[in-house]
């Protein structure tokens, strides 16, 4: 077209004529979606209001949205339109400070509309919703007006009908799209096929507004418009777009990479030891943004045959860890030399010397284990921003993971498999204050409700088993742990051999370092209370029920107590045996209980301070119990019902050793302080290297660290069974760590103030030098021991 003609077309200020380019329109909805899908992607991530973490990812969401999905999308979208047959000197061209401002107005306007609807609260507030998703769809519209007026050699003219259409298109299709999103944030249901479809919502809302109005707007080219220098030539536009689009896929591509790495790790992880961390907050258990616990790999490699027996709650690591959790503060200083000691383990595993008659190979691999739980420990602590003195306790169960299908199908159950891998768990109690803390962090408190389908497929084991496990430990209370009120207890005390070694205790269910017992409404026991005690010491269940309907007026008279105590005795005798009775039977008759003999003698439980109990106003000062004792044959399944189930003795006796305030805590904490302040990390012999060797250092598989990890710990344990017996150059990984300081722990057991008072039942005092290699018995212990000196009598 000549100069002439054109000059002839602004002079006739005509409506001017156009048509659209398909492939233009494809590519603005294609840039809409992709800066949609990757909003939705950022804002997913948010789990608090607070926290530069959270904010930058409500800008960067603000700015996906604002400036590609719409902005993009808009001059894309006007680039479809083709004035005057294409004329090159007649298409719409743009005054650069308009198209600045209108790029920072949706942002701006979105970056207030996310933060109102509350995108990280576990709540989904209806209204602040509506109004943000208001403000969101106004954005669009804003940006589109503001964004023509920037057209500097048309003038436009709309249709009053049309821009009111495209007003309720954007702001309705956002509504309903940002809604739905933040009810799948609230339940962890926004798997990424239903962001895709929402992503397609919302670029269909900023497309559909956009043409809405597009159809219904005329363009009158301006007469004689000059060409201005700040004058943006629809090109540099596109240019501008494409950077920004391509920076929005390189987002999208990266994401899509760090999910498909955190599925192999999640699957990796499920074959593993793993550490997890189950803060609770009133309930809600602490995650991550995509629903799962934080957790760190003990060991990456691990096989049973590196210890002696299966590890479990029965095996004597698991219960020094145990012992430790509740302890923190006796390796807080080793870490750092337990870091030298395995990585020294790795690196030179041929030269981990361990001395004949010392150590044995299993003994080694423990020790290296408990020093990985440690050190997991400490990074776990790090990962949930906590000291590690308190970032939880060690929690009694363990789950098998990789114990279902890989393929998860919420409407139907996994298909069992062998499980190979194992969870620990790590659980702590915080308040409000510190929730709102950890929220600053990327982390989120949620009903458990909403991540079990999460937990479930990530850690690859049943709905059922993970649920009953995050219920346990939301209602465990670790400061309550083996601790009684003050008071006098009547109790059961019945084991049962194991067929792999041991014995079993029955407890209770919910508070497996207790004995099912009944109080007998009595803060202490007096010397008339142990005559009465006495009349039926040795005897059987069966046998006292029996004496007590016939005579038990007779029996409390003659203790000297009043009928009322020998009521609340039977009363709390009957209710007991109902509470473990033999659930796999149907009838009352005959039950391991029924043979169960009382044991007179009382023994004193860890007791809770009178300030953490309801019985704050008793005159009682301790707990202590009298029992039944009874074995329970082997052969006979004793099932686990609401009120009682079986542990393991040497754990129930660990649990007794592990209560809150218990002074074997110091001696722990010596005895794990000499044992690793001794460990040493052998180093090779400093010799020349030959030639061969500094090549067989390059192509030898090298064992490094993993993620979470400490390498291949079952290569350390093959490697320990053929470790040469040479003498070898030594370092001491733990020379830094210090000298341990504690207090002395003194108990003094003193007689009762009335002498006339339960003077029969004088505590014993032996006076003897603590050998702290070796723990001394528990009252459970105790028990244990009399039990078998009554079947040798």
């Amino acid at each position: 077209m000549t100069i002439e003609q054109v000059n002839r077309i602004m002079s006739a200020a005509q409506v001017a004529p156009r048509h659209y380019d398909a492939g233009y329109i494809a590519l603005s909805y294609f840039v809409s979606l992709i800066g949609s899908l990757s909003t939705l992607q950022l804002l997913q991530l948010r789990t608090s209001g607070r926290g530069l973490y959270n904010w930058y990812l409500l800008f960067g969401s603000s700015v996906t949205m604002g400036g590609i999905a719409i902005w993009s999308m808009h001059f894309i979208g006007n680039r479809a339109t083709v004035l005057y047959d294409g004329e090159p000197e007649l298409q719409l061209a743009y005054n650069s400070t308009f198209t600045v401002v209108s790029f920072f107005v949706p942002v701006l306007v979105l970056l207030g509309a996310y933060s109102l609807a509350g995108v990280g609260s576990d709540e989904v507030r209806k209204l602040r919703v509506i109004v943000g998703g208001t403000f969101a769809g106004s954005s669009i519209c804003g940006m589109h007006y503001l964004g023509d007026a920037g057209i500097s050699n048309y003038v436009m003219k709309y249709s009053t009908t049309r821009v009111v259409a495209s007003v309720i298109i954007a702001i309705s299709a956002t509504n309903v799209a940002l809604t739905l999103f933040f009810l799948m944030h609230k339940n962890f249901t926004n798997l990424w096929w239903k962001r895709l479809i929402l992503a397609f919502i919302l670029a269909g809302a900023v497309s559909g507004m956009h043409w809405t109005a597009s159809s219904g707007t005329t363009y009158m080219i301006k007469r004689k418009q000059a060409i201005s220098d700040n004058t943006l030539s629809r090109q540099w536009v596109v240019v501008i777009v494409i950077v920004l689009s391509v920076f929005c896929c390189t987002i999208l591509l990266a994401f899509a990479a760090a999910a498909g790495r955190e599925r192999r790790q999640q699957y990796r992880r499920a074959q593993n030891i793993v550490l997890a961390s189950a803060i609770f907050e009133d309930g809600k258990l602490m995650v991550l943004s995509d629903g799962t616990l934080p957790t760190k790999t003990i060991t990456d490699t691990f096989s049973e045959r590196s210890f002696e027996e299966s590890f479990g709650k029965r095996h004597h690591v698991f219960h020094w860890i145990y012992r430790t959790s509740r302890n923190w503060r006796a390796v807080v200083d080793l870490i750092p030399g337990m870091r030298r000691h395995i990585r020294s383990a790795i690196h030179f595993p041929r030269h981990h010397h361990v001395h004949r008659g010392e150590t044995t190979q299993f003994e080694e691999y423990s020790i290296l284990f408990q020093e990985m739980f440690c050190v997991a420990a400490k990074e776990l602590a790090d990962v949930v921003h906590q000291p590690m003195e308190s970032v939880g306790v060690l929690y009694e169960d363990i789950i098998i993971t990789a114990s279902a299908s890989t393929k998860f199908d919420s409407e139907r159950q996994y298909e069992p498999r062998p499980g190979r891998g194992k969870v620990l768990f790590l659980v702590k109690r915080v308040d409000k204050a510190e929730a709102t803390r950890l929220g600053t962090f990327g982390f989120r408190f949620t009903s458990p409700v909403n991540v079990y389908d999460i937990l479930s497929r990530t850690m690859m084991v049943s709905k059922h088993g993970i649920s009953t496990a995050i219920t346990n430990m939301a209602n465990y209370n670790p400061e309550r742990e083996a601790l009684s009120p003050p008071g006098v207890y009547l109790g059961c005390f019945a084991v049962q051999a194991d067929i792999n070694g041991g014995f079993d205790v029955l407890v209770q269910q919910g508070a497996t370092s207790k004995l099912p017992n009944r109080p007998l409404g009595i803060p202490t026991l007096t010397s008339a209370h142990f005559r009465f005690l006495q009349q039926y010491n040795g005897k059987t269940t069966t046998e006292i029920i029996a004496a007590l309907k016939e005579n038990s007026t007779e029996a409390a008279q003659t203790a000297g107590l009043t009928e009322e105590f020998a009521a609340q005795f039977q009363t709390a005798l009957l209710t007991l045996r109902n509470e473990v009775k033999d659930t796999t039977r149907n009838d009352m008759k005959d039950t391991y209980f029924d043979q169960a003999v009382l044991d007179s003698k009382p023994h004193f439980l860890p007791t809770a301070s009178l300030g953490e109990t309801s019985s704050a106003t008793s005159v009682a000062t301790t707990a202590q119990i009298i029992v039944f004792k009874t074995i329970i044959p082997i052969h006979t399944a004793v099932s686990s019902h609401q009120l009682t189930l079986l542990t393991p003795f040497n754990f129930f006796s660990t649990q007794q050793r592990a209560y809150p305030g218990c002074p074997e805590h110091e001696v722990h904490a010596r005895r794990v302080h000499r044992e690793f302040s001794g460990r040493i990390a052998p180093l090779t012999p400093k010799r020349a290297v030959t030639r061969r060797e500094r090549y067989a250092q390059y192509w030898r598989p090298k064992i490094g660290f993993r993620r979470g990890g400490f390498g291949d710990i079952d290569t350390i344990s093959r490697n320990l069974a053929s470790i040469s017996q040479s003498n070898l150059v030594t370092d001491d990984p733990f020379a830094s760590a210090g000298i341990m300081i504690c207090q002395e722990v003194t108990v003094d057991v003193a007689e009762p103030k009335n002498a006339t008072e339960m003077k029969d039942l004088g505590p014993k005092v032996d006076i003897a030098k603590i050998d702290e290699t070796v723990d001394g018995l528990t009252w459970c212990e105790v028990l244990l021991k009399s039990v078998f000196q009554d079947m040798n009598k």
